[in-house]
């Protein structure tokens, strides 16, 4: 459905409504919100989607009308992504232990920034919970000269379980028009194609 090389994610209103596309620019999929409160709207989005601990419950539909799947998001769980039938296809989730693995690989001067930062890994796991897929953000301080410097993210890094990159992620953040621009390097097996193809959305979210 979504099978090309370079995509992109993008949220196209301050509403919880994405896009992907291809790299020229046609359009393949879109969300709807099927379920929880809708986000603020207009200017007020700059200040968090106001939906809290509430379930919000998206579903993608490819361009011509046939369902994908389900992104299932709640504050403090994992993002679970759900196909038409019910079925689990994967969750999206915080990866501690990478995190605390890379930092300790880190220098004494890396490790005091990087502690600054937010949460920099990720992972995907299958229906089963069985991890998949490690996601290693990059984190970057933005370039004003005040006390208010604050760590953006700039990129993300998708590495298997073997230790190959299969995938990287350019991110522009926006107030609440983040655009993702994915590549591929291999042909991906589902549900791991899937998993890394929806973890954009699932990332944004969890920032809303």
């Amino acid at each position: 459905m979504f099978d090309y090389p370079a995509l992109r994610i993008a949220q196209i209103s301050s509403q919880f409504e994405y896009e992907i596309s291809d790299p020229g620019g046609q359009s393949l999929g879109r969300t709807t919100q099927v379920s929880g409160p809708k986000p603020r709207k207009g200017p007020l989005a700059m200040f968090g989607a106001g939906v809290g601990d509430a379930r919000v419950v998206l579903q993608l539909f490819a361009a011509d009308g046939t369902p994908a799947f389900f992104v299932d998001y709640q504050r403090g769980a994992p993002v679970a992504f759900v196909a038409p039938d019910g079925t689990v296809i994967g969750r999206y989730a915080e990866d501690r232990t990478s995190a605390a693995q890379q930092m300790a690989g880190q220098g004494a001067l890396r490790r005091m920034m990087a502690a600054m930062a937010p949460a920099m890994c990720n992972i995907l796991l299958d229906g089963a919970d069985r991890p998949l897929c490690r996601l290693d953000w990059e984190m970057r301080l933005d370039s004003s000269q005040n006390d208010n410097r604050q760590w953006h993210v700039v990129g993300c890094s998708y590495t298997d379980m073997n230790g190959v990159q299969v995938a990287k992620l350019d991110v522009n953040e926006g107030f609440y028009k983040g655009k993702y621009d994915l590549q591929f390097f291999y042909q991906l097996p589902e549900p791991m194609r899937t998993l890394v193809l929806a973890s954009p959305i699932a990332f944004d979210l969890t920032r809303s």
